[in-house]
């Protein structure tokens, strides 16, 4: 596991009374996020962080050693990303969050880190705010069903598209997110090749960490075929898709997905230049 032992100054810094610093073997980090408000499927989001070299769980502890909150990180080179923070109804309103974004953001930084990114909620606005985070724009979660037939030209993904999903997201995101697919034992998803043969013109992309599937694409036809294609799923599912790419909205509302939830995409440190209109499926509201 990454670990960052200049979180700990900061933190004694801020707040004697709570230290921040990466998460030990067997403390409920899991369960307090649960307590604190992210449901049971935070434990799935903090497989990647805990277990890459490139991402980090932090916890605020008591002086009694309590875990009071918690909050992941991913590094991808330039940018980073923020995600699953929570603090324990009881421990609110006393800088915890706070103490873990600020901390956050300085482990992103000393590894290079020029912009740090997350998807904030009404409730985490605030206190990212008072970090420093300036606002963009919302991303809506859509919970339905897509209509079939899939289209006849979308292919299972296999491991010699890996170059051809960075090229894509890349364009996409302006970021390198490749640190994600190395940690996949296999590519979990669906390719629509570009018609002259150069590359996918589309990919839906799962990962074994819960939520998504990434749904990117070189543009507004080729997004729309492969969320079709999400057909194939046996039971409904949920796509997070940004404000900021409208056409594709009114499409989901009438294929009958309903919204679901929204949050706040947030930056601090400059804007990174992303393309939102090939953007159809965010991973969650963690990697973006």
């Amino acid at each position: 596991m990454a670990t960052g032992s200049s979180v700990l100054p900061f933190a004694r810094r801020r707040d004697p009374r709570v230290e921040v610093r990466p998460v030990r073997s067997g403390e409920p980090v899991a369960r307090t996020l649960e307590v604190a408000g992210l449901g049971p499927q935070v434990a799935g989001l903090l497989g990647y962080p805990r277990d890459s070299r490139d991402g980090v769980v932090l916890v605020g502890v008591t002086g009694r050693g309590g875990v009071v909150g918690g909050a992941c990180r991913a590094w991808f080179g330039a940018t980073g990303c923020m995600g699953a923070l929570g603090v324990l109804p009881r421990a609110r309103r006393h800088g915890v969050g706070e103490l873990l974004t600020r901390a956050s953001v300085e482990w992103l930084e000393e590894r290079g880190a020029q912009t740090s990114l997350l998807y904030a909620t009404d409730m985490g606005r605030r206190v990212y705010e008072r970090a420093g985070f300036v606002a963009e724009a919302p991303a809506r979660a859509w919970r339905g069903t897509p209509p079939g037939p899939p289209p006849e030209d979308v292919r299972r993904l296999h491991p010699s598209d890996r170059e051809a999903i960075l090229a894509l997201d890349r364009a996409a995101t302006n970021e390198d997110r490749s640190a994600i697919l190395d940690r996949l034992p296999a590519l979990l998803g669906l390719a629509l090749d570009r018609a002259d043969g150069a590359g996918l013109a589309a990919f839906a992309l799962n990962t074994p960490w819960g939520a998504g599937p990434a749904v990117v694409a070189e543009g507004h036809d080729a997004g729309l075929a492969m969320l079709r294609a999400l057909v194939t799923e046996p039971q409904p599912l949920t796509v997070t898709v940004p404000d900021d790419n409208p056409g594709v909205a009114p499409v989901l509302a009438q294929w009958g997905f309903r919204p679901v939830n929204t949050a706040l995409r947030m930056r601090y440190g400059p804007a990174v230049g992303h393309d939102p209109s090939k953007m159809f499926g965010l991973f969650n509201l963690f990697f973006g």
